[in-house]
């Protein structure tokens, strides 16, 4: 062979390549921008239709707070959970297609790179054109040439039709869950709000309010005697929270500087079932925060909903584990700037936590509202607050109208739609560092704090109702710390020194006061016509919820120090002491 033969072979091989290169260049920067181009239409799609498809779920649960009869309530309720599992499906598959499209960018994105790249280098070495290159090309060449551009071609398109159909299945509502970590969540599995009102899920109760749905619970007992004395229990760590109870649970929280721990307890025997530690997520701040002795690095009662429970911690960990103790996500959600250490419970409301996060001082506030996702504990609404550090616990209340959710801080009585996190409406009365929580009764909401009055606002107000809602005050006797009570015929007020004050809910007449010597952290709660009210030193005061006076019923002494609020359900009192966990009830 010569060598003119040779050069004539290197070139038409150089000349293939160069073919090659540049269709599958041209290739590759047309698949490039099919990817870019359906990312971009369907991140736009889909930014409309949950816009359209939040609204329907917004106008369902309008619709549910207003059903006429349980019926209806159910009905519409279990559309609201099939929405809510079509829109989780939704969100995975986004994010599946994302993640498919990016791969898909990045392989297009690389061959258009090396083919560039490769024609480049061929065109440097390709020779002055002949009349006779294609014949001279030979057929190996150009089967080489065709082989590269057609298998290329193939897996381009096959690539883009599987991204087409990634799209088109992308907003099905029936996706079969897929494995691994980007599995879809199920549909949670949520309790009807007449389970809710049976259960003690929370601090104070279902809402918040200080109202058992019980009156059978015991009347007398004696921790040093053990008389009606169940079972007692040690709690591995301290905390000033409360026991929450749902059916044969029991659960609390205890942390110090170093740990954070959430327990569960069998409520038939006081065995601790599990016990599983909160350990502050990568990269979240680790400086424990300074707190108080009387609000602890475990203060925030847990809250349940009878199939997961959620803690939260004064550093700001928040965590949520299920029945069998598997941890199901955690947060941090600080470092929280709070003067006394964070003591605001939890309150879980239709698949959400809803988080109160006051802190800082007037004039360096950063407070806000958050709903964090009850499956996921990605946060699904947020509401900025323009108040400073404060220490009282949101009331979930049903005015008759809508669900409110009632906070309290300096300044304000604020309250939102717990939904969407909407300021519905707010009024300028309190005065102070704000622990008490509010309560509502009687069509009115009841708010208090040393240094301020007591207000009774009227239901039902849109913005700034501090001149137009504000049905009475008074100023006699304002508690510091303990949370009002109310049936919606009287409201009583707790001191911290003892001072019991009887007012009339319809228009604040004061109606009766009683001195007390002892003091009183916990908060009072009704118990059909009688309120329980336990002291600090663990002694529980039993006494009529009338309008005519103090009249005692009965004490009962628990023999160990306790500021935590009592669980009331079925025939028995679950009480929270300083280093023990109490069931009382008829042996």
């Amino acid at each position: 062979m010569t060598a003119a033969t040779d050069n004539s072979h290197a070139d038409a091989i150089a000349r293939a390549r160069y073919q090659a290169g540049l269709s599958s260049a041209i290739v590759a920067g047309l698949f490039c921008l099919v990817v870019i181009g359906a990312l971009a239409t369907v991140h736009v799609q889909r930014q409309a239709l949950n816009l359209a498809k939040n609204e329907e779920v917004a106008e369902l649960r309008a619709a549910l707070l207003k059903a006429p009869d349980t019926q209806t309530r159910d009905a519409l309720q279990e559309e609201v959970r099939q929405r809510d599992l079509a829109l989780r499906q939704e969100h995975f598959g986004h994010l599946r297609f994302l993640k498919t499209g990016g791969v898909y960018l990045v392989v297009g994105l690389a061959i258009f790179v090396l083919a560039g790249t490769r024609v480049a280098a061929y065109r440097k070495r390709l020779p002055m054109p002949r009349p006779d290159t294609q014949r001279q090309r030979g057929p190996r060449t150009l089967a080489f040439a065709r082989w590269a551009v057609t298998v290329l071609g193939i897996a381009i398109i096959g690539s883009s039709a599987a991204l087409i159909l990634l799209t088109r299945g992308m907003f099905a509502t029936d996706l079969a869950p897929p494995g691994g970590e980007q599995a879809v969540a199920p549909a949670l599995d949520l309790p009807k709000p007449e389970e809710i009102a049976k259960q003690w899920p929370r601090f104070r109760g279902p809402g918040g309010q200080g109202i058992a749905a019980y009156t059978n619970v015991p009347a007398m007992w004696n921790g040093k005697t053990g008389e009606n004395i169940l079972w007692k229990t040690p709690v591995p760590l301290p905390g000033e929270n409360s026991p929450v109870v749902w059916a044969d649970r029991v659960f609390l929280s205890g942390a110090t500087a170093e740990k954070r721990e959430v327990y569960c307890f069998d409520a038939a025997d006081g065995k601790l079932l599990w016990q599983k530690p909160v350990e502050t997520p990568v990269g979240a701040a680790m400086e424990p925060p300074e707190v108080l002795e009387d609000t602890g690095f475990a203060c925030p009662t847990t809250a349940t909903d009878g199939r997961r429970v959620v803690a939260m911690f004064a550093n700001g960990d928040i965590a949520c584990f299920d029945y069998a103790g598997k941890r199901l996500w955690a947060r941090n959600l600080g470092p929280i700037k709070n003067t006394y250490g964070y003591a605001s419970s939890l309150n879980l409301y239709r698949g959400t936590v809803l988080v109160l996060l006051d802190q800082g001082t007037p004039g360096k506030m950063n407070s806000s509202l958050l709903a964090l996702d009850l499956g996921t504990g990605k946060t699904a609404w947020e509401a900025r607050r323009q108040v400073p550090n404060s220490w009282a616990t949101p009331a979930l209340v049903n005015t008759g109208q809508r669900e409110e959710l009632i906070t309290c801080a300096l300044p304000w009585v604020s309250a939102y739609d717990p939904a969407t996190g909407k300021e519905l409406w707010q009024a300028k009365v309190l005065d102070g560092d704000i622990a008490p929580s509010p309560v509502f009764g009687g069509g009115m909401i009841f708010a208090v704090n040393t240094g301020a009055k007591l207000s009774a606002i009227r239901a039902g107000g849109q913005g700034n109702i501090t001149a137009t809602h504000l049905a009475w005050t008074a100023e006699d006797n304002l508690p510091d710390i303990v949370s009002p009570l109310t049936d919606g015929k009287i409201v009583l007020l707790v001191t911290t020194d003892g001072t019991l004050t009887c007012y009339a809910a319809s228009d604040g007449k004061k109606l009766w006061e009683k001195e007390m010597d002892h003091i009183f952290k916990s908060s009072p709660t009704l118990v059909g016509d009688k309120i329980y009210l336990m002291t600090e030193k663990g002694l529980m005061f039993i006494f009529a919820a009338s309008a005519e006076g103090y009249k005692e019923l009965g004490k009962a002494e628990l023999g160990e120090e306790a500021n935590s609020n009592p669980a009331y359900l079925d025939g028995r009192i679950y009480i929270r002491g300083k280093h023990n966990l109490y069931c009382i009830g008829k042996k």
